[in-house]
């Protein structure tokens, strides 16, 4: 599998892991209520940032990217207002969501360009 194939794959998937957050946004809103809005904006950002830097590092861009990839998760950790474990979660279930929803952007934008030529 070459590396193009790796953000295809993922794309396809994308969707359950996007169902699968929605789930656990509604479990966490049980649990604990609403989050902090900016810790959840962030966390949107920061994983829709991250898979951008993927994708670009997978289309072979620069390893610069995969680094900057990397270092996504700890900036949103330092930016975020961690009051308790369950806005940890908040969090890392947003940053997730972010990551594939931006899959699914890129599924739908550039994907099917490259089906229709």
């Amino acid at each position: 599998m070459n590396n193009q194939e790796i953000g295809k794959s993922l794309a396809s998937k994308a969707p359950w892991a996007l169902l699968f957050n929605i789930a656990l946004f509604a479990l966490l809103g049980v649990v604990d209520g609403a989050p902090l809005l900016s810790n959840l904006l962030f966390s949107l950002l920061f994983g829709a940032i991250s898979t951008t830097f993927l994708l670009l590092y997978w289309h072979e861009k620069g390893g610069s990217f995969f680094i900057f990839a990397l270092l996504m998760p700890l900036m949103l950790i330092i930016v975020s207002e961690l009051s308790n474990f369950v806005a940890l979660a908040w969090v890392i279930n947003g940053y997730f969501f972010g990551f594939a929803l931006a899959l699914i952007i890129y599924r739908v934008v550039f994907l099917r360009d490259a089906v229709e030529h």
